[in-house]
């Protein structure tokens, strides 16, 4: 019986200290003016997107704290806050401060996740969740022609092989990340502000990072894997080189019927590509003509007959056919701060028809994280009464094909 008694009292202090952790954890999360759970949902490409969820619990016991010394306190009774990062004045089997602070971190870090910034996902069109840092192999099949039909009782042949293969791309996962500490005077000072502004900073560079690794194999014309070619190239018929290539309302139905007439690998049928949606990258120094060439009725005006008196000439105007096919309100018009070339362009089909690029995070982790370091005899949490996060994003990317995409080669 008394060991009945025992497990029970157990049971009811380990819940009540999971309780205890819950509480200071959202009127921690309150303190930075975090009001509601956060949930995750995925879109068709199967990014990630973080939503509202529930709303925290209110009343007294849920109340925000003041300061962050407050809080501090709390969580670990050192009344003078003279152990940051130490667990001796805590039951080491509860979340620390700086456990709780990272996970107010965290979801700061993903609220407002917004990777549209740099609008990297439309060109993304393969989400995927390597188990570990070896390599992943994507094959690339070739064109299956049109069933044939057959007569009672005629065998069935083969369509195709696993040797009918058009190329392998290959990558790895890699790392990515970096440290960042605070001391126990952000505390005693009580600077919350500092901790918010750090947290955006770092989102920024999270976010900036992935978009310039998908957006550098664009603009650096990487060599897809699978011929060893250059990703813009003559021979997979999606670009065109030199001052011909300026963008204009010309050179994009130039890249439309170029897309139109991409075929599968050894096949002979058009994709029918470039129907949309399209998105437009170009640099901000073209985003003028970009706008002017979607807003445009008319292209030009052509004068006949006796042109030296206005009042016989005939103006005949060339309408413009890609008035609004990149949105009434310009919306598929994408002024790129990563795109350094001023002349060059780039026009995708986000039809999700052919693949482009593929994005690998490691088991599914698309979110970033926020991960404290608090071991109280090591380091600067020892030497310096810091408290140290390791930011950590673990991905990379792949160029999946090359027909979904056209560059105008300016220079």
């Amino acid at each position: 019986m008394g060991t009945g008694v025992g497990l029970a009292a157990h049971y009811m202090l380990e819940h009540a200290m999971e309780a205890w952790s819950d509480e200071n954890s959202i009127r921690l999360a309150k303190m930075f003016g975090i009001q509601h759970d956060v949930e995750f949902e995925r879109v068709p490409n199967g990014l990630a997107r973080v939503t509202q969820g529930k709303p925290f619990p209110t009343g007294r016991t849920y109340s925000p704290f003041n300061s962050l010394s407050e809080a501090y306190i709390a969580c670990s009774g050192d009344a003078n806050i003279n152990y940051l990062g130490k667990r001796s004045w805590q039951n080491a089997a509860l979340p620390g401060f700086g456990d709780l602070l990272a996970n107010v971190m965290n979801r700061l870090l993903w609220a407002d996740y917004g990777p549209t910034d740099y609008r990297w996902q439309e060109i993304v069109t393969s989400i995927t969740a390597p188990r570990d840092f070896r390599q992943n192999v994507r094959t690339g099949l070739q064109y299956i022609p049109d069933l044939p039909s057959y007569t009672e009782d005629q065998p069935f042949a083969e369509l195709a092989t696993l040797a009918d293969v058009q190329g392998q791309v290959t990558y790895n996962v890699n790392e990515r990340g970096g440290l960042l500490s605070f001391d126990r005077r952000v505390i005693i000072n009580d600077d919350v502000s500092l901790i918010k502004r750090w947290v955006e900073m770092v989102k920024r560079s999270v976010w900036r990072t992935l978009a310039k690794r998908v957006w550098s194999l664009i603009s650096s014309n990487s060599t897809y894997g699978a011929d060893g070619v250059a990703l813009f190239n003559a021979a997979h018929g999606n670009a065109t080189s030199g001052g011909g290539a300026a963008l204009s309302a010309a050179m994009l139905t130039t890249a439309r019927n170029a897309m139109f007439a991409q075929t599968e690998y050894n096949g002979k049928d058009n994709l029918g590509l470039g129907g949309g949606p399209l998105l437009l990258a170009v640099p901000i120094a073209l985003e003028a003509t970009a706008i002017q060439i979607n807003r445009a009725p008319w292209l030009s005006l052509t004068l006949t007959g006796n042109v030296g008196a206005a009042s016989n000439a005939t103006a005949t105007p060339t309408l413009n056919e890609w008035k609004h096919r990149l949105g009434k309100d310009n919306e598929n018009i994408f002024a790129n701060p990563l795109l350094a070339n001023t002349q060059d362009w780039y026009l995708f089909d986000t039809s999700q028809k052919v693949q482009i690029i593929e994005v690998g995070f490691l088991n599914g982790q698309q979110m970033p994280e926020m991960l404290v370091a608090d071991i109280p005899t090591a380091g600067e949490t020892f030497t310096q009464d810091r408290v140290i996060y390791k930011v950590r994003h673990e991905y990379d990317v792949a160029l999946l094909d090359y027909r979904g995409c056209y560059a105008g080669l300016v220079s």
